[in-house]
């Protein structure tokens, strides 16, 4: 019996349609949950300390290595792979519950050793909690959840994550402000992991087995081996600096470090939520038009450029003042670190980018090879400039992003067949707006400062005139309607009539 969907070959007409209605409801989930973000981290800046948050960020980076690994990549070859047969289902299952299960073992023994790495005692019990919440808890939901990516089903997927994590929040708020420290976080993870387990389990419930198709499974790990080498390496790239830093300069440091580099991961988490889950499996089902491929990714690059190469220019200029309003006071010694990776927020977003298109389309041990040097990069330059501090991490880690965002791009050039020169001209309106922006704000930030203005006026004031100079020139670009911004204003055009009909 085959299980695969009807569209497992659909026409790209098709495949846009349902993209545009996953990336809907993804951007709604997106805005409320990146929302309620910006609150809760406004909260507990000012409830816990930086040493809080470090210890959280140790316990959880080296988690997050191990989750890497926690279904061998088959959870996203359910998503990749054309036809499916329930042996495919149950077997994935199953993997990811055994995996879960070992894995969480792993780390409550191993426990002792990492807070000794650290030196730090706190730490041996919130690996122990959060191993719990990662691989006892998800492991369980895995197959479920990427069943309704490969449906494109995002409504699910909104739906569900936005409500677990609005409830998380809240607890985490509330026992912050009860006094619990670092649990806060924790307990946070546990109540937002417990209910997306829950409803997920219950609204697309998977086929429940423990026995494993050896035949299914091969198949399966194809594509599973390269993608969880790609999440392994990634997680350890993207964590490998809090390692060298906490080990080093301790967990009060790894906490401003983390902290810095957790708002600077924003924007391209915001690029998963809204885009991310949505255009893989749309890559995925148009894996063999390069034609199709190439434009969505172009377009794709266009946008994330016009929206984020002005906002990394504004956050550079504002990064005093941003990290007051978001982290209280007290949190100074994240300005620089902070600024530094602020560079990479659109080298991030077109990492994620280039990734997910090579995947899809099937060179996914080339993106693991990428992934590698990246990790070998991140580790390595944490390594050396770890002894100029915080600041000099962020520089080796800035360089390393640059590098693999470079080669994820060249990838998925080489596999949608786009040329290089019209990659790069996607980038140039979103150049010329940051430009204007560091021009007009830079010396209107020195200047508001200069006159000791509080700093809510400063940030208002420079954030008002950013505003200005990124939105006129689109709006006059868009009236114009000539190559990229034509196609954008078509699509804006489309979204609006949506609205208008329901």
């Amino acid at each position: 019996m085959n299980v695969s969907d009807p569209q497992a070959s659909p026409s790209p007409d098709h495949v846009g349609r349902q993209t545009r209605r996953g990336i809907s409801w993804s951007f709604a989930g997106a805005v409320a949950t990146n929302g309620v973000r910006l609150i809760v981290l406004t909260v507990l800046g000012r409830a816990l300390t930086s040493k809080d948050f470090g210890i959280v960020a140790a316990a959880a980076s080296v988690n997050l290595v191990v989750y890497g690994i926690r279904d061998v990549g088959i959870g996203l070859a359910l998503v990749q792979r054309k036809q499916l047969e329930p042996a495919h289902l149950t077997t994935a299952f199953a993997v990811s519950v055994y995996l879960g299960v070992a894995l969480s073992a792993l780390l409550w023994l191993a426990a002792p050793l990492i807070g000794r790495f650290y030196d730090s005692p706190e730490v041996v019990d919130v690996v122990r909690a959060l191993a719990l919440v990662f691989f006892g808890l998800r492991s369980l939901a895995i197959t479920s959840r990427m069943l309704c990516q490969r449906a494109m089903n995002f409504r699910l997927l909104a739906i569900v994550d936005t409500a677990a994590f609005l409830i998380g929040s809240v607890v985490s708020i509330a026992c912050a402000l009860a006094g619990l420290g670092p649990w806060a976080l924790v307990a946070g993870y546990v109540v937002e992991e417990v209910i997306a387990t829950a409803l997920y389990l219950r609204l697309s419930p998977p086929r429940y087995s423990l026995a494993v198709d050896l035949a299914r499974l091969r198949e399966l790990l194809r594509f599973g081996v390269g993608q969880s080498a790609i999440q392994s390496t990634n997680v350890v790239a993207t964590y490998g600096d809090n390692f060298v830093v906490g080990h080093v300069l301790g967990t009060t440091h790894l906490g401003y470090y983390a902290r810095a580099y957790d708002l600077i991961k924003f924007p391209s988490m915001v690029f998963d939520a809204i885009v991310g889950n949505v255009l893989f499996t749309a890559f995925s089902r148009l894996q063999d038009d390069r034609r199709a491929l190439a434009s969505h990714f172009r377009r794709t690059a266009f946008v994330n450029a016009l929206v984020l190469l002005p906002a990394s220019a504004a956050l550079i200029v504002l990064a005093p003042e941003a990290i007051r309003l978001l982290m209280g006071p007290g949190w100074a010694d994240m300005v620089l670190p902070f600024r530094i990776l602020a560079v990479t927020i659109l080298l991030r977003t077109n990492l994620k980018l280039g990734g997910l298109l090579a995947q899809a389309a099937g060179a996914v041990n080339a993106v693991a090879a990428a992934y590698a040097v990246y990790m070998v990069v991140v580790v390595g330059g944490a390594l050396i400039t770890v002894r100029w501090g915080i600041a000099g991490v962020a520089v080796s880690t800035a360089l390393a992003i640059a590098t693999v965002s470079l080669h994820c791009c060249l990838l998925a050039m080489r596999c949608s067949e786009l040329p290089a020169g019209s990659f790069l001209a996607a980038h140039a309106p979103g150049a010329l707006l940051a430009a204007a922006v560091t021009a007009v704000g830079w010396p209107l930030a020195r200047a508001l400062r200069a006159a000791d203005l509080p700093f809510a006026l400063v940030l208002g004031a420079v954030l008002a005139a950013a505003a200005v100079i990124s939105v006129a020139p689109c709006a006059v670009w868009l009236r114009r309607g000539r190559g990229d911004f034509g196609w954008l204003a078509g699509e804006l055009g489309h979204l609006r009539r949506r609205r208008t009909s329901r």
